[in-house]
């Protein structure tokens, strides 16, 4: 929870950075079952200025959420690694996000995106968190 700042960096399938984009993400409570993430990308590679509008509905260690811009679901595996799978009406592509909280304040997510069954992209989200709830 918390606001959190980044770097969206965006590699083709053979692995060649493509894109740096600046990414910030608000992180709260609405209720002790569902929490709202807000992610504003300043470019999101192919599409541009996007902004994300999620509040997502947690059961034990999975949530999931269904908006006009997507289709998620995620796991915590532990602590520290939680695991999503998106089907993004944004960017027409399967996500497969994994978070992994290098500690408290410090997180990476490593992003394998899919269309019509071939990877289309990967990307490294790279945040610290600014401020703390």
């Amino acid at each position: 929870m918390g606001r959190w700042e980044g770097m969206c960096k965006t590699y083709t399938p053979g692995g060649e950075f493509l894109d740096g984009s600046a990414v910030h993400m608000d992180v709260y409570w609405l209720d002790e079952n569902t929490w709202h993430l807000h992610e504003h990308f300043d470019n999101l590679y192919g599409v541009g200025e996007t902004i994300y509008e999620t509040p997502i509905s947690v059961d034990g260690k999975r949530c999931f959420a269904t908006s006009e811009q997507l289709t998620l679901e995620g796991t915590e595996l532990t602590n520290f690694n939680y695991v999503f799978t998106i089907d993004s009406q944004v960017t027409n592509t399967i996500v497969y996000n994994n978070h992994y909280f290098i500690d408290p304040d410090t997180r990476r997510i490593i992003t394998h995106k899919v269309r019509d069954g071939e990877t289309n992209l990967f990307q490294i989200q790279d945040f610290v968190r600014v401020v703390r709830p």
